[in-house]
């Protein structure tokens, strides 16, 4: 997708270009213009300039009197809308008429999303949690007539595990949709997204794959490594890490992993260290700059990497 536009009302101008597929994370601080971004997309708005095209369509192009128009896509806004006259279950079943998503595959998402008692309910019924996770499955359902999704803070009102669970299964989307995710836990977009997308007043300020914002500094962005430690993907902030000259047999910090010094750099009193495992796996960590010159590191020095177990998630 390429996009290229401009609003007065609101004040926006975005342009940047992502792949067909995969989770474009989407970040910013409270009133940046994420909201504005995903609902141009959707083709909510009538002042917008400029041009939004995909491989197969052109969604807008103000030159050639191209207009925007409400587009097909699953689109799932902050306060999720459910047809109040309608129990769960029919609000489901009228998603499943314009989708090609097959009633088990629906069956699977709703016990997944512990949503099976909430099936004759009504809308009002439902606490905000509960509506966020029927929304989500609606969203979910529509996708693959869609390949577009749309999802404006969606997990907002779920506790931490049910947010994981959500997580994990749009994960098994993002092969055959884009996926806009707006969210503010940076720590869901570095476990989760693809890409970056970072919004301040209505631009696009950064954007870069996951792996490199994670390690940039950029836009106070916390610096990080995504590994695979016992056969699972994780997430490893630089301020978790401590560095030692050999293993530690007298502390209760059990992850010490060998490492290799590759790069250095020290500003303000800190030292950020580039590390590489032994099989070829890239750690980050931060440390003083007085812990530096007293452990006198060096390039291409040998030590151990050390973290907490809650350093990182599964």
């Amino acid at each position: 997708m390429i996009v290229n536009i401009q609003s007065d009302k609101p004040n926006y101008h975005y342009q940047f270009s992502v792949s067909d597929s995969g989770i474009i994370g989407v970040y910013g601080i409270s009133g940046s213009g994420k909201t504005s971004l995903l609902r141009a997309i959707a083709g909510f708005g009538d002042q917008i300039k400029g041009s939004i095209k995909t491989d197969n369509n052109t969604l807008l192009d103000s030159v050639h009197k191209i207009t925007l128009k409400v587009q097909k896509c699953s689109y799932m806004s902050q306060n999720p809308i459910l047809f109040p006259h309608w129990t769960v279950q029919e609000n489901l079943d009228f998603a499943e008429t314009h989708s090609v998503e097959s009633k088990k595959d629906t069956t699977d998402l709703i016990h997944g999303l512990n949503c099976s008692g909430l099936l004759n309910k009504y809308p009002s019924q439902l606490s905000g949690g509960e509506k966020q996770r029927i929304a989500f499955i609606r969203a979910l359902i529509c996708s693959r007539a869609t390949q577009l999704m749309l999802l404006d803070e969606p997990f907002s009102a779920l506790d931490i595990e049910m947010r994981k669970t959500a997580l994990n299964i749009l994960q098994q989307y993002r092969n055959n949709n884009l996926i806009f995710l707006v969210t503010h836990d940076i720590n869901e977009l570095y476990h989760y997204a693809n890409e970056l997308l970072y919004i301040d007043n209505g631009s696009i300020l950064y954007q870069d794959s996951m792996e490199a914002a994670m390690a940039s500094n950029q836009c106070h962005l916390p610096i990080a490594s995504k590994v695979i430690l016992d056969e699972k993907q994780h997430v490893i902030y630089a301020d978790d890490i401590s560095i030692s000259l050999k293993r530690q047999s007298d502390s209760s910090i059990i992850h010490q992993i060998p490492v290799t010094i590759t790069n250095i750099h020290s500003a303000k009193g800190l030292s950020i260290l580039k590390l590489i495992t032994h099989d070829k796996q890239q750690l980050i960590a931060k440390i003083t700059k007085h812990s530096l010159d007293t452990l006198q590191l060096t390039l291409n020095q040998e030590v151990m990497a050390n973290f907490k177990a809650t350093s990182y998630s599964k």
